[in-house]
């Protein structure tokens, strides 16, 4: 993965398989940098090696082809995960957002880069302070 000034996580509460009567949980559905829609192979790699749970069946991989990177237990989960993936991007900071959220965003603001300052300000902020560090440290022995 390569390095990215900052990611949008847009998250959904869901029952992603009712015809099985699966049950709900938390969703990651689309995940933004700084040049747009991220691409989520490495994300979903993270996903399956370090948050997979009990409630990652097989029914569950399906989701993961649809672009859904879950399923998450609780918020907690999932910004455990958000912030672990800023960390993998070399990312200054994740910002996560419901959809809900996104949706009163994209309703309510006026230009587009108020949107964009928006979806960087208003949802749950994860900052990665070790990016400062090593950037720093970097300059200093280089």
């Amino acid at each position: 993965m390569t390095d990215v000034e900052y990611i949008v996580g847009v998250y959904h509460y869901l029952n992603a398989n009712p015809e099985l009567n699966g049950d709900s949980a938390y969703y990651l559905l689309y995940l933004l940098d700084d040049k747009g829609l991220l691409d989520k192979i490495g994300a979903m790699k993270l996903y399956n090696e370090h948050f997979k749970t009990d409630l990652s069946s097989p029914v569950h991989e399906f989701e993961l082809n649809k672009g859904k990177i879950g399923p998450f237990e609780s918020v907690e989960k999932l910004n455990q995960f958000a912030f672990r993936l800023c960390e993998e991007l070399n990312a200054a900071k994740v910002s996560l957002l419901s959809v809900q959220e996104y949706n009163t965003l994209l309703e309510s603001t006026i230009s587009m880069s108020d949107f964009h300052r928006d979806l960087l300000e208003k949802g749950n902020i994860l900052e990665n302070i070790d990016r400062k560090k090593k950037g720093f440290l970097s300059r200093i022995f280089n």
